[in-house]
C-alpha cells in the first residue's frame, strides 16, 4: 500500500470514529434537540455513513451554477462529450448528468441517485490515452437558481455528497446576493475542496478582466473564501478549460479528499448539535439533594418528633411525643421550585423543559412525604429497666437505714452512720444509672427515628423529584461527552 493509500486508510478510520461519536450523541439526545436539527443530523449522518461505506478512492466533482452560467457547456468542454444539456436562456439541466473516469462507480451513482440514462463512462477504446482524470465522477448539477423548485432541491440534496465543488459563475450574475448568502457563505468549512471559475470570460474585454476578477476576489473574501482558487474559462473558445482540469486533478489527488469532505460535513453537523447541548449537568445525588431532603423532613416535623424523644429521657415518667405532620402546601411548592431552579442549571431551553417535565407536582411530593412520615411509627420508650434500678436503689437505701437503726452488723454510731450512708450512695448511683440509661436509650431512639424518617423522605423525594430528571441528565451527559470527544 503506497503512502497515499495509507493516509486515505487512516483518514477513513478517523472519520468512522468521529461518525460513531456523533451517532452516539444523536441516539442519546436526539429527542431533546430541535426537531429540525435532529432530523437533519440523522439524515446527514446516514448519508455520510453510506458515502464512507462506498469507499474513499473515487472523487465526486460537481459543477454548480445558476441559469446562464454555462456550466453544462463547461461540462461538455471538460469531458469532450456532448452529453450535458446546454442552453443560453432557460435552465436546461433538469436532471444531474455524470461522467465516470476510470472506476466502477455503479453503486456510488446509485447512492447519488443519478438516473441511469444520465450516466456516461469516459473510459472506452475511443478515449485511450486521452483521459483527463482517473477514479473521478464529474457531475453537472441543475441550476441552483432555477424557477423549478425541484431543481434547487436536487442541488441541496447533492451538495453534501460531493467531494469537490466547482462554482461556475458568469460576468453578469457573479455578485448575486442569493448565491453568496444562501450558498457560498455557508460553505467556508469546505473551502479546501472548492474552486470558482469565472466562465464566459471571452465576453469580457481584456481591459476589464482584472477589475472583474478583483471584485470577485473581494466578494469571496467577504464570504470567508479568500483562499479558494479562481480560474477563468470559456466553454466556447476552450480558454482556461485545461487549467481548470489541472486544478481538479491536483485537488482530487490529495490524500483522502473524500474523507476530508466527510470530515467537513461531520464538523457542520457537530456545530449544529453543539447549540442544543449545555456545558455540564448538576449532581442530583449530592449535597444539594441531602439539604433539600433535610429541609423537607424538618418542615414535616421530623426534627420536632426526634427532639421530643430526646426530651423524654429527662424524666422517668411517660411524656407526650410530637408526631410529624403533612408538609404545608406553600412549603411543598417552594421546595419544588427551588429544586427545579437547581436541576436546570446550564441546560439549553429544550433540555430544561425535559427535566422540568420529569419533576412531579408539589401535591404529589406533599402527599408522598406525608404518607411516609405518618406510616413511620414513633419508637416505644422502655422505662422498665430504669424503674427497676430506681426501686433497687430505694431498697438499698431502705436496707442501709434499717441496718443502721437495728445496729447490724455494727453497734457503734460511726459504723451505723457508715452503713446508712453506704445505702444512700448505692441508691444514688442506682438512680443516676437509671437516668443515664434512659437518656441514652431516648437519644438512640431519636437518632434511629430521625435516620429512618430521612430515609423515608429521601425515598419519596428521589422517586418524585430525582429519578426522572436524572434519566434526562444522563442522556445529556452522554450526548455532551460524545460531542466533546468528537470535537477533541
Amino acid at each position: 500500500m503506497d503512502e497515499k493509500e495509507t493516509l486515505r486508510s487512516r483518514s477513513a478510520r478517523a472519520i468512522a470514529s468521529r461518525l460513531q461519536h456523533l451517532q452516539d450523541a444523536v441516539a442519546a439526545g436526539g429527542q431533546y434537540f430541535d426537531p429540525y436539527v435532529s432530523a437533519r443530523a440523522q439524515d446527514d449522518l446516514r448519508s455520510t455513513q453510506e458515502r464512507m461505506r462506498l469507499g474513499t478512492d473515487i472523487t465526486v466533482v460537481a459543477l454548480v451554477g445558476g441559469t446562464g452560467s454555462g456550466k453544462s457547456s463547461l461540462f461538455n468542454a471538460l469531458t469532450g462529450l456532448e452529453f450535458a444539456d446546454s442552453g443560453d436562456v432557460r435552465p436546461m439541466t433538469e436532471r444531474p448528468s455524470a461522467c465516470i473516469y476510470g472506476a466502477d462507480a455503479g453503486e456510488l451513482l446509485d447512492y447519488l441517485a443519478i438516473d441511469y440514462d444520465r450516466r456516461i463512462s469516459h473510459t472506452s477504446e475511443l478515449n485511450i490515452g486521452n483521459e483527463r482524470f482517473d477514479k473521478l465522477i464529474l457531475i453537472d448539477l441543475p441550476d441552483h437558481d432555477s424557477v423549478a423548485v425541484n431543481h434547487s432541491l436536487e442541488v441541496e440534496r447533492l451538495l453534501p455528497m460531493v467531494d469537490i465543488l466547482i462554482w461556475v459563475l458568469d460576468p453578469q450574475k457573479y455578485a448575486d446576493q442569493v448565491l453568496h448568502a444562501s450558498y457560498l457563505e455557508k460553505l467556508t468549512a469546505r473551502s479546501h475542496v472548492m474552486l470558482v471559475t469565472m466562465n464566459h470570460i471571452d465576453t469580457v474585454r481584456e481591459s476589464q478582466r482584472d477589475v472583474l476578477l478583483d471584485d470577485l476576489h473581494q466578494l469571496l473574501a467577504r464570504d470567508g473564501l479568500a483562499d479558494v482558487p479562481v480560474v477563468t474559462t470559456s466553454a466556447m473558445t476552450g480558454e482556461g478549460v485545461e487549467e481548470l482540469a489541472q486544478v481538479i486533478r491536483e485537488t482530487s489527488q490529495r490524500p483522502s479528499v473524500n474523507a476530508l469532505t466527510a470530515a467537513a460535513e461531520l464538523d457542520a453537523i457537530g456545530r449544529r448539535l453543539q447549540f442544543n447541548v449545555g456545558m455540564s449537568e448538576v449532581d442530583l445525588y449530592g449535597s444539594q439533594r441531602d439539604d433539600v431532603v433535610d429541609r423537607i423532613a424538618q418542615a414535616s416535623g421530623v426534627g420536632a418528633a426526634a427532639e421530643s424523644l430526646r426530651n423524654a429521657g429527662a424524666t422517668l415518667f411517660k411524656t407526650a411525643l410530637v408526631r410529624p405532620e403533612k408538609l404545608g402546601n406553600s412549603m411543598a411548592m417552594a421546595i419544588r421550585d427551588s429544586w427545579i431552579a437547581f436541576i436546570k442549571q446550564g441546560l439549553p431551553e429544550v433540555w430544561q423543559k425535559a427535566v422540568i417535565h420529569e419533576v412531579a407536582s408539589s401535591e404529589r411530593l406533599r402527599n408522598g412525604v406525608g404518607n411516609a412520615v405518618r406510616s413511620l411509627e414513633l419508637p416505644r420508650i422502655r422505662r422498665s429497666t430504669s424503674w427497676l434500678l430506681v426501686i433497687f436503689g430505694l431498697l438499698l437505701a431502705g436496707v442501709g437505714f434499717g441496718l443502721a437503726i437495728a445496729g447490724l452488723p455494727f453497734y457503734t454510731v460511726v459504723s451505723r452512720v457508715g452503713v446508712a450512708l453506704g445505702g444512700f450512695v448505692l441508691a444514688t448511683v442506682s438512680y443516676v444509672l437509671a437516668r443515664y440509661l434512659l437518656r441514652r436509650q431516648c437519644n438512640r431512639l431519636a437518632q434511629q427515628y430521625e435516620s429512618a424518617a430521612l430515609d423515608a423522605v429521601g425515598e419519596v423525594f428521589d422517586q418524585s423529584m430525582v429519578v426522572g430528571p436524572a434519566a434526562v441528565l444522563e442522556k445529556h451527559r452522554i450526548t455532551r461527552k460524545a460531542l466533546e470527544i468528537f470535537s477533541a
